[in-house]
């Protein structure tokens, strides 16, 4: 026997019991590493063959991992009837948390769970829905309920504290948060299941300010109301996290109310500093100054196919080939620069013609004139490169970094005087807290 890999064997056999061949393992094994798979990979690799699954946390998890091992408190559980192929089935649906978060789940089978059960489920899968992995398990798995104190409650207790909106981030599940609505409305969509109504709008705290959509109406969402959800779950809609509350999310009236005090710094224009928000997934209703210190390419005069209002390049749309006649469109694609940081910011047409002074037809004119469109890229460089600007929009994080979609854009005069002794005065202020400065002699 190679008595390199026979500790590693032996781990793969207590795994799996003493119900296989130790020299079947031992050449499975070699071949394996044979190939250069790496050792802990082969191990996983075997165990997963024999039907081990791989214990997992819930922070780890992935839509469409298979034979997975989860141990977890189960939070919330709820009775569901759904129709699959013409038949109705009950199923269970719910929340379960371990020390890193918490996740959504869904029983094919009665296990006879329970709030606060501490469960050991093997064999689980995980599929995406709406976007995020849920835990499935039904009759291949196994579920063991383990003594309540197996898993730490105090691991799971930071679940039950309000967070502040500003702290929330994309594919957070079993939310808790208490916030006051600025405004709401009710809309009827189109599922596949037929015609609903949700409930969307704008909720806020002294944090930040988000959008949200409730999947069930509910009669304490009124503009004013500070209401308390519980069991929410965040899912970036057009890069912005939006707090989703769906009808096993308990919503109650604020014991404490948010008041207007404490909402005031969202609704006054002062920017805000650009390093203090590229931590988030993304940011709602921002407002940013600083300098253009770049105008992109694809700036100025553009043709966007009637289609689908892309962008076509030498008339030909990258989705619907050959396009005889484009639509006239303008914009603006700058890089923002306040001191702390950089960030890409867009302006459409109207807001173009707002710090330009050029309208679509003006901008046709020079392209015309110049019998090149790029013109009007060069004339909007000229004019705004190096100019302060304040904008406002939506921060989002994609593919092509940190974007500000802007809805309302000003050019301004920056006093650099004064911004020049605000930094001075941060800089002394962090010298000051350094060790072994600002202590006396």
């Amino acid at each position: 026997m190679n008595e390199k890999i026979a500790p590693l064997v032996d781990e793969i056999i207590r795994a799996l019991g003493t119900t296989l061949n130790r020299a079947i393992i031992e050449e499975e094994l070699t071949r394996l590493l044979e190939f250069k798979v790496p050792s802990e990979e082969a191990k996983r690799s075997l165990l997963k063959k024999y039907g081990v699954s791989e214990a997992k946390r819930l922070s780890d998890l992935h839509g469409g991992e298979r034979d997975i091992e989860i141990t977890a408190r189960i939070l919330d559980i709820n009775l569901k009837v759904v129709g699959i192929k013409g038949q109705e089935r009950s199923i269970f649906m719910g929340t379960m948390a371990d020390e890193t978060g918490a996740k959504s789940f869904t029983a094919w089978e009665d296990f006879g769970l329970e709030p606060g059960d501490v469960v050991k489920v093997t064999n689980a899968y995980i599929r995406t829905w709406q976007g995020m992995p849920e835990i499935n398990f039904g009759p291949r798995s196994k579920v063991e309920k383990l003594d309540r104190e197996a898993l730490d409650s105090l691991a799971t207790a930071k679940i039950d504290k309000a967070v502040l909106l500003a702290d929330l981030v994309d594919g957070a599940a079993a939310v808790h948060t208490i916030f006051r609505i600025l405004e709401c409305q009710h809309k009827e969509i189109t599922t596949r299941n037929g015609s609903r109504t949700i409930v969307s709008g704008t909720a806020a705290d002294r944090s930040a300010k988000l959008p949200f959509t409730s999947w069930v109406p509910n009669p304490l969402f009124s503009e004013g109301a500070t209401v308390e959800v519980k069991n929410a779950y965040i899912k970036l809609w057009r890069g912005v996290p939006t707090i989703n509350m769906g009808e096993f999310s308990p919503i109650s009236k604020s014991e404490t109310e948010i008041s207007n005090d404490e909402l005031a710094p969202l609704f006054n224009s002062e920017p805000v500093r650009v390093d203090s928000i590229t931590g988030r997934d993304g940011v709602y209703d921002a407002i940013i100054e600083g300098s253009l210190i770049s105008i992109r390419p694809g700036s100025g005069l553009i043709n966007r196919c009637p289609r689908c209002s892309r962008v076509i390049q030498k008339n030909t749309c990258r989705v619907h080939g050959v396009v005889d006649e484009g639509i006239y469109d303008m914009r603006i694609k700058s890089i923002l620069d306040d001191g702390t940081g950089a960030l890409s910011v867009v302006l459409d047409a109207d807001l173009t013609q707002k710090v330009t002074g050029y309208s679509i037809d003006r901008a046709r004119e020079v392209a015309a004139a110049a019998m090149n469109q790029s013109a009007v890229e060069d004339e909007m460089r000229r004019r705004l490169l190096g100019r302060s600007m304040w904008v406002r929009g939506n921060m989002t994080k994609g593919e092509y970094g940190i974007t500000l979609v802007a809805e309302d854009a000003v050019l301004t005069e920056m006093d650099t005087a004064a911004k020049a002794a605000a930094l001075i005065t941060e800089m002394e202020s962090v010298g000051q807290k350094l060790p072994g400065k600002g202590e006396s002699p």
